[in-house]
């Protein structure tokens, strides 16, 4: 069997699509394959299954911090960080997709039960020297000492940590350096509540 070819006959029709090139769309029809030029049409199709991939993927991000932001029994209402421990979390900007806190907790003092509902990036300036003496105290009551710890001193840089949602804990800080560091950040992402 020949199958007409742009310029000459091929032997299969597998040879005739060997010798097609991508940016050609062809057609069967009968024992002949039409070839017309579609300009495009191969990277509309490429760019199509893209953002149908990425859609995908935003929609079960979505679909699980939705889920994620529905549990109130870890994050009651009046425990919200800003509400709770307003002297050390003061908001600095809110919309509707983030919540950035300033973050300042004092050496010898315990910041107040609270919660941190949504996930967040906290941000954090890091020069080295002497870390602080933490004590991180959970709703249940068990207790999770942090002790001082002494690293080389060094150019200041911004030290970045995923945080998934914190339920009730308060923060006693024992022991820390002269605080002459910015204060941290905290960059909630804000999912359902």
């Amino acid at each position: 069997m020949t199958v007409n070819g742009p310029d000459q006959p091929f032997e299969t029709v597998a040879a005739a699509v060997e010798a097609v090139q991508p940016q050609l769309f062809y057609k069967m029809t009968g024992a002949f394959i039409t070839m017309k030029n579609r300009k495009g049409s191969f990277h509309t199709r490429r760019r199509t299954l893209c953002a149908a991939f990425v859609f995908s993927c935003l929609l079960l991000f979505a679909r699980h911090y939705y889920v994620y932001g529905q549990d109130k029994t870890d994050f009651p209402d009046g425990f919200d960080a800003v509400q709770a421990a307003p002297k050390s979390h003061r908001v600095i900007f809110e919309n509707g997709f983030v919540r950035v806190l300033e973050v300042t907790v004092s050496p010898g003092t315990t910041v107040p039960m609270h919660h941190h509902r949504w996930p967040s990036l906290l941000l954090s300036w890091d020069t080295g020297g002497k870390a602080p003496h933490v004590r991180y105290r959970r709703a249940d009551g068990s207790v999770r000492d942090i002790p001082s710890t002494e690293e080389a001193i060094h150019p200041g840089a911004w030290s970045v940590e995923w945080m998934k949602p914190e339920p009730m804990h308060a923060v006693e800080i024992v022991e820390a350096p002269d605080p002459k560091e910015p204060p941290d950040l905290r960059i909630e992402i804000k999912c359902h509540p």
